[in-house]
Parts: C-alpha cells; sequence; structure tokens
C-alpha cells in the first residue's frame, strides 16, 4: 500500500471538501471510509417505492454560501442547487402565516400584514445592512468562514451595536454577544407571527436560539433577508457526488468498505492508519505526513488514539464533550400530491415554500419546547421543520408525485413525554419515533387538511438509527456535538484539542475537520478552514483559483437558480401580500 502526503479519515462532506482542496492543491490524498459509499449524512436514496428519493438527513443545503463553489466548481461537477422563490414558511393555527422570499418585497408585505412596526424594524435592517453592505458581508464571511477570534468578536460587535441602533432596539453589540436568541427577540418584535420565523429558523440552523451567544445569529435572522438554501437536483447526495467527482478528477483516491481503527504515532506525532481486519485492504498499514480526521471529537480521541496516547485527563474531559442537541427524529414521505395549507387562504405565497416549521405559534411555546427538550423531556406540544422537496426539485418523485419530510427536535435520551415515563436511548427501540411521527402528522393535518390522504409511504429515521448509520454522530448528533456556548466559537470543539487555530490538535500531524468551529453543515466551512491550515503548514496554500471569498458566489446568482419547478402554476405568482 503506497504513503500519502495526506491521509483523511471519513469521507463526510467536509472531509471531502478538505481532500478536494489539499489534492487541488497539489498533495497527494487518500481518503479512507468505513461505509460503502461517502457522505453519511448527505445521502438521497429510494427507501421503499422506486422511484421516491429520500434524503435521510442534510435536506436544507446551504453551500452556495461557501467558497467552495467557485474554488472547486461544484456545478460543473453536476451541483445543481434549485429551490423556491419563497424560501421559508410559518403556517399559524389561526389560519395566519408568514413568508420569507428572495423578493425582499413579499418578505416585508407579510411582516407589515402582522405589524407595521415589525415592518418598520425589519424596513430599518435592510437600510442599515445596504448603506453598510461592504463591512456587513465581510463580517458574515468572518463568521462561519475564519478562525473565531478578538478581532472578529469586537468587529462583530461593533456591527452590531450600530444595527441596534439603526433598527431603534434598546441594546449594543456587547449585549447581543452576551444574550440568547429569545431575549433578542422579544425586544426587536411585537407580533408573535413575525418573532417566531427568525426563533425557528433559528432551531433549522443548530445553534438554538434558547442558548447564550447566539443572539448574533438570531439578529442576523431578523432582516429577513435572502438566503442561500437550497435542495439539488436529485436530491441531497448530489453535493457529495460533486465533492467526490473534484476530488477524483484531480487524483485523488478513495477507499470505501475501509474502516480505520487505529491513528499510528511515533514519538507522540501522528504518521499513518491501521486498517480494520474487516477492509477492504484488511489490517494494512498507511502513513502519510499528516493525518485528518473527519471523525467527531469522541471517537477520534479515544477510540483511535487512546488514552496512552492522550493521556488521562485528556481522555476524561473528551469522554464528557456533550453531543446531547440538538438531535432530530425524521419523517420522510411519499406523497400522491403536494399538501395545500388551510392558511393558502389568508396568504397563498405559503403554497410555494418548500421548507418551513410547523407549529410553536408563539415565542414562549418554542422556548418552552426548548427548555423541556435540554431537561430530557419530550415536549407535550409537538412542534418542527418541513421539506416538501418536489415543490423545487419534482426530479425527486415520480412524475406527478411529490416527497415531504419532517423532523423533530428530540432529546436523544428522553425520560417523560407528558405523564408517560421513556426509558431513555432504549425508547427509540421501543415504539416512540412512530407515536412522535403520528402527532407530528397530525400537526400537519390540522394546518394542511387532507394531508394524510395523501400519504402513500412514510419512513421513520430515530436517532438511534442515525447513530447506526454512522457511528461517529454519538447519539445521532448531527453537527459534530452539541453547539452550546462551552462548546462554541473559540471553546470548540473543548478549550486546548485545536492549538493555533481551528483544526490543528494537540497531537502534532493530526488535524480534525469535524467538531471544529463554526460546526458541522452542508455550507463546509469546518471542511475549508481545515483544508486552508493543512495547505499553509505543508506549504501549498497559494493557489491562483484558491482566491474566492464566501457568499460572493451566492451573491452573484441568487436570482438565476430554478424555483418553483415543482410548484403547481395556480400558485405562482399569487399571494404578495
Amino acid at each position: 500500500m503506497k504513503d500519502y502526503d495526506v491521509i483523511l479519515i471519513g469521507a463526510g462532506i467536509n472531509g471531502l471538501t478538505t481532500a478536494a482542496y489539499l489534492q487541488k492543491a497539489g498533495l497527494s490524498v487518500g481518503v479512507f471510509e468505513a461505509r460503502g459509499q461517502c457522505g453519511a449524512h448527505c445521502d438521497t436514496i429510494e427507501l421503499g417505492i422506486p422511484g421516491f428519493l429520500h434524503n435521510t438527513h442534510a435536506a436544507w443545503l446551504v453551500p452556495a454560501m461557501s467558497p467552495a463553489m467557485l474554488d472547486l466548481e461544484l456545478a460543473s461537477y453536476g451541483l445543481d442547487l434549485r429551490g423556491t422563490d419563497v424560501i421559508f414558511a410559518k403556517p399559524f393555527k389561526d389560519g395566519k402565516n408568514s413568508v420569507q422570499a428572495l423578493d425582499l418585497e413579499v418578505s416585508l408585505a407579510s411582516v407589515a400584514r402582522h405589524s407595521d412596526a415589525d415592518a418598520a424594524t425589519v424596513m430599518a435592517f435592510q437600510e442599515f445592512g445596504a448603506e453598510n453592505m461592504e463591512e456587513a458581508i465581510a463580517v458574515a464571511q468572518l463568521a462561519l468562514f475564519a478562525p473565531p477570534t478578538m478581532e472578529v468578536a469586537e468587529r462583530t460587535a461593533k456591527l452590531n451595536g450600530e444595527m441596534c441602533k439603526a433598527m431603534g432596539l434598546p441594546i449594543d453589540g456587547d449585549d447581543v454577544a452576551r444574550m440568547t436568541g429569545f431575549e433578542l427577540l422579544e425586544i426587536a418584535f411585537e407580533s408573535e407571527h413575525v418573532r417566531t420565523v427568525p426563533g425557528a429558523l433559528g432551531e433549522f440552523t443548530g445553534q438554538w436560539p434558547l442558548n447564550h451567544r447566539v443572539g448574533p445569529t438570531v439578529l442576523g435572522l431578523c432582516g429577513m433577508t435572502p438566503m442561500a438554501v437550497h435542495t439539488a437536483k436529485g436530491g441531497s447526495h448530489a453535493l457529495t457526488h460533486a465533492l467526490v467527482k473534484c476530488f477524483v478528477s484531480h487524483g485523488g483516491e478513495i477507499w470505501n468498505t475501509c474502516p480505520v481503527t487505529k491513528i499510528l504515532t511515533e514519538d507522540g506525532k501522528a504518521v499513518g492508519i491501521q486498517l480494520s481486519d474487516d477492509a477492504a485492504l484488511a489490517g494494512e498499514q498507511v502513513f502519510a505526513k499528516t493525518i485528518i480526521s473527519n471523525l467527531t471529537l469522541a471517537p477520534t480521541f479515544l477510540d483511535l488514539l487512546g488514552e496512552e496516547v492522550i493521556g488521562p485527563e485528556w481522555a476524561r474531559r473528551i469522554k464528557y464533550f456533550n453531543y446531547d442537541d440538538p438531535q432530530l427524529l425524521g419523517i420522510n414521505l411519499a406523497m400522491k400530491d403536494a399538501p395545500v395549507f388551510k392558511s393558502a387562504e389568508y396568504n397563498p405565497a405559503i403554497q410555494r415554500s418548500w421548507v418551513g416549521y410547523l407549529g410553536g405559534d408563539s415565542l414562549a411555546e418554542i422556548r418552552n419546547a426548548q427548555m423541556e427538550l435540554m431537561s430530557g423531556v419530550v415536549p407535550e406540544n409537538v412542534m418542527g421543520g418541513f421539506f416538501n422537496t418536489t415543490l423545487a426539485d419534482p426530479s425527486q418523485a415520480p412524475p406527478g408525485y411529490h416527497t415531504c419530510s419532517l423532523w423533530i427536535s428530540t432529546p436523544p435520551n428522553p425520560r417523560r413525554w407528558g405523564s408517560q415515563r421513556l426509558n431513555g436511548w432504549k425508547a427509540w427501540g421501543e415504539g416512540l419515533g412512530d407515536a412522535l411521527a403520528d402527532e407530528m402528522i397530525d400537526l400537519y393535518e390540522e394546518l394542511a387538511p387532507g394531508f394524510k390522504d395523501l400519504i402513500i409511504e412514510r419512513h421513520v429515521n430515530t436517532p438511534y438509527s442515525q447513530f447506526n448509520a454512522n457511528p461517529s454522530a454519538i447519539r445521532g448528533n448531527m453537527i459534530g456535538g452539541s453547539a452550546i456556548p462551552e462548546q462554541f466559537g473559540e471553546n470548540r470543539p473543548l478549550p486546548g484539542v485545536c492549538t493555533e487555530g481551528v483544526s490543528r490538535s494537540f497531537v502534532p500531524g493530526l488535524y480534525l475537520s469535524n467538531s471544529i468551529h463554526p460546526y458541522g453543515a452542508t455550507h463546509l466551512a469546518t471542511g475549508y478552514l481545515a483544508a486552508v491550515e493543512v495547505a499553509e503548514d505543508l506549504g501549498c496554500r497559494e493557489q491562483s483559483w484558491w482566491v474566492n471569498k464566501p457568499l460572493e458566489w451566492f451573491l452573484e446568482n441568487m436570482f438565476e437558480f430554478p424555483t418553483n419547478l415543482g410548484v403547481d402554476a395556480k400558485w405562482n405568482n399569487e399571494g404578495e401580500a
């Protein structure tokens, strides 16, 4: 078996991003993946009836904000992003709805129907953003795609303080940095129909608004600004395919069904890997100048290195790294037709949104649900997100049919649901997933009568099944470990794990592309940052093609994406208020 400049353990999308950058920069990179295919959290498969494609984890793709779109030419490798012109919707039980659209006028009109004061607040946000666009874009770029330095924090706080002043909010940038998202929303807006939209979107990001230090993220959502969110032609796995094609086209090698059992060290330095006796390359040892782990923190250090290498103090600290929020219960549905919301009578624009949130009609209801979740309790008021994916990409179902997926945030070890006592992790094997799916479908039926009659097949994906599909996702965690304050920003994953940047670990020669700042997602930021630091250390960072900035591609193309390809013609151009 040949040696490489770089070995990457685990072929998730962020690991593939790192590998593609480094291979394109002229290094020899070998990727070793335990599964038979790449992209465990970005998969699209037929779960049952042929022709119905289901995105089993990542459904809301955000690579449009990543510099990888241009650096790695992902569109030329088949990543065909598409969406709907209404990018987010929230129906309410009172028959009203709120929508957020690519066209700011549609978003403002929706807000104004609920509150003139809130519309004025959103408009003030937009006017400030337009007047300070260069700095606002620069800060947004640094937030995800640069190390979380004090300079970045101070620059962010200054901009946020000036924004709050322009919006008439009685807080400054330091207040925003400290506060929870819910605190901010209660100050910013008066209407529950308005404030619950960024409140729900905060849950979509993986940073719950209940936590402190989430204020800056939620403030950015208050402007109802167009977001870089899409599906892809053929499903989420198209992102995995594009990254694989880019990597392989530049000479990279992927070894599937090759689980790694050990990171080899010499004099405390990572120098290679040991493959499992069950691997396609059974028992092989492979060596490289640099090792990158795209597994999460605990399996990397506790399983592949072990206490004998990292020492008992690090072993104990890493053992208690928090994976307990957010976890999701996923529900994938094959549908006879697209559902019609009752609130379409109030504003038909909701029928043009493939993404939205069900339940949580007040900020207090969402906040209370998140408090229960963090206490190991399943909220009695079930709420969560929906993706009517085929409104954006009809190729994911047979002609005339649709798919829908739903998700619910859950504790991984649930102890109670209402008056019912639960058996923790074992509850997922005792029917809890199906019971929660029933509740979520009942909620959808209430908001879109006739929804149940459209379902022809359903599949439930619990945290337990997610963990079985990807054991690196401890207890089914979807972002490489909880993005709670003590594991966020400069603390991520834990203070001292990474030195001199975000990916260089305390074990010489070992870098991380998972569990690091900011958190694992389809924006590919952790993969990008790991690639930057490895390339700097191996002397190949200066490349003529590696010059693009985050958000550039999206800002240039935001109105060029195919939209509404699966939306019934009767809903197009309806409901601009």
